[in-house]
């Protein structure tokens, strides 16, 4: 199980240590996938402060998150009609102020547990590309309608 290469964890010149699966971003400002022994979590790292915004169980979902979040940042084409949802097959956990997707595929259950608003508007998203390889999910973000692509925006 896991993403074909080239994967996000394996390409050359990535700055990793033991912990840091994959980090991107400005000597100030970075974004990392940090390994924490049960999981992953995608945090960032400002002025010498790092707080985690999602936690993923499974490192390819947390690789489709970083395309996500960047392709949100390229491009603000609609994914969702109105309020953000999620596809059959995804259950949507909320108590109190934690916020969780769960899902199966190929008998693997896959988690994700959003630590932030901005966290969990992506999350769904993720949850709409789940099955996509990664080229498939940068062909997406990248799209002038994501939203028609992946079925979360009607025609």
């Amino acid at each position: 199980m896991g993403n074909e290469p080239p994967d996000l964890s394996s390409i050359p010149g990535i700055k990793r240590d033991e912990r840091v699966v994959f980090e991107y971003g400005t000597p100030e400002t970075a974004f990392r996938i940090v390994a924490d022994g049960a999981g992953y979590s995608f945090a960032t790292r400002d002025r010498g402060s790092a707080w985690p915004l999602v936690w993923f169980n499974r490192l390819e979902d947390a690789e489709r998150y970083v395309l996500v979040r960047e392709g949100a940042a390229r491009n603000d084409a609609l994914w969702f009609d109105g309020r953000a949802s999620t596809p059959d097959g995804v259950k949507v956990l909320e108590d109190d102020s934690e916020r969780e997707l769960r899902w199966h595929i190929d008998g693997h259950e896959h988690v994700v547990r959003a630590l932030s608003d901005l966290g969990w508007s992506l999350a769904v998203r993720l949850a709409w590309v789940r099955q996509h390889s990664l080229a498939e999910v940068v062909e997406i973000v990248d799209s002038p309608a994501p939203g028609q692509r992946v079925g979360s925006v009607q025609s």
